[in-house]
């Protein structure tokens, strides 16, 4: 498997005139290599030629990690006494006018440091080769998707029936944190979000020490990774009966969801499911309110291709995976957000997630 994905990552760069790529110890280096390890002050780096061998480049504390990997790329190893700098220049051998394609999430200081080894090149986004390369998901990363996905409804249920009147929020998030790792994940796909009362009105509010009130509604929104793979999940819930506006809120977002997750076919734009999804808060007259993108692509990385989003008119294609999860928010009262991961196939789209998306009151 990652034999093939470097092939197909080095024909890209070939088409794409690019001599080196250069890749942090992000999902990129996971991806080419399996190899994962902790991002910090040295110098980790994965070089991809336009053909050859990979060559690695990291401290020797990663070193029986990275032997474990077998014979997938060269290992280069170094000291702390030592100048990674001085062993990628024995590496590379840029030729002036070169492109060199770069990692996003390279730390600056990290690519400072190495640029010099590369005089009259040019630098490239790396997302340029590595985003069409991991859009379409083959058969074993879907499976890995689909798994978080249960993972992440398995916690929705239990976080649901932890909601009562004076829990705080961030009592609510560490439950939510501790029940992913137990039940399996080995890691967050981001810090749990949930949301309270008018705090709901903020989409990516950082959960603090306000205490439920009935009448609230919470908006948890959480993921794990399984196997490197993230899921994404977001519910609304009421503590107590909800109002009549708040329930005409939330149906509202429900039936957003379900648009666009039913726009998500092979051959329609990005754009198309996003306008889905919006066209039914902007005709029910919360079109203001609806203030972020409607989805965002979804794999190693939480956040990655394809971009539901207007202005985006890539057509989606069997494998790609994505968040469908309109939202309503009324500053200073509530918010809403329903959201689940899509992946289309040949049948039409499917959802990872299946935890309920009907209004529950507690």
């Amino acid at each position: 498997m990652l034999e093939k994905r470097v092939a197909n990552v080095q024909q890209l760069m070939r088409d794409n005139n690019v001599d080196y790529m250069l890749l942090a110890p992000t999902p990129n280096m996971f991806y080419l290599t399996g190899l994962e390890t902790s991002p910090d002050e040295r110098l980790q780096l994965l070089i991809v030629p336009g053909e050859g061998p990979l060559e690695v480049v990291i401290p020797e504390m990663y070193a029986e990690t990275a032997e474990e990997k077998g014979d997938k790329f060269n290992l280069h190893t170094w000291a702390d006494h030592e100048n990674p700098v001085e062993i990628v220049g024995d590496i590379v051998r840029a030729e002036e006018g070169g492109a060199i394609a770069v990692d996003q999430k390279m730390w600056a200081g990290h690519f400072l440091s190495i640029k010099p080894l590369f005089q009259g090149c040019s630098f490239v986004d790396a997302n340029l080769i590595m985003s069409p390369a991991r859009v379409i998901k083959d058969s074993r990363e879907l499976e890995l998707l689909k798994e978080a996905g249960e993972l992440a409804d398995q916690v929705m249920e239990l976080a649901a029936q932890e909601i009562r009147v004076g829990l705080m929020e961030r009592e609510l998030v560490l439950f939510i944190e501790n029940k992913l790792k137990t039940l399996g994940a080995e890691g967050l796909s981001f810090s749990p979000i949930v949301a309270s009362g008018p705090n709901a009105s903020s989409p990516h509010h950082i959960p603090g020490d306000r205490q439920f009130e009935k009448g609230d509604f919470i908006v948890l929104d959480f993921g794990g990774k399984v196997g490197g793979y993230c899921s994404d999940i977001t519910r609304t819930f009421c503590i107590g009966e909800a109002s009549n506006k708040a329930k005409q809120v939330h149906r509202i977002v429900q039936e957003a969801n379900e648009k666009g997750y039913f726009a998500s076919t092979a051959g329609t734009p990005c754009e198309d499911v996003d306008r889905a999804a919006r066209e039914v808060i902007d005709q029910a007259g919360y079109g203001e309110y609806f203030i972020h993108r409607t989805g965002h692509g979804i794999g190693l990385d939480c956040h990655e291709d394809p971009y539901i989003v207007e202005g985006n008119i890539t057509l989606l294609e069997q494998g790609m995976t994505f968040s469908i999860e309109p939202g309503i928010y009324l500053p200073g009262e509530m918010g809403v957000r329903i959201e689940d991961i899509a992946a289309v196939t040949e049948e039409g789209p499917v959802r990872f997630n299946n935890f309920p998306r009907g209004l529950i009151e507690l």
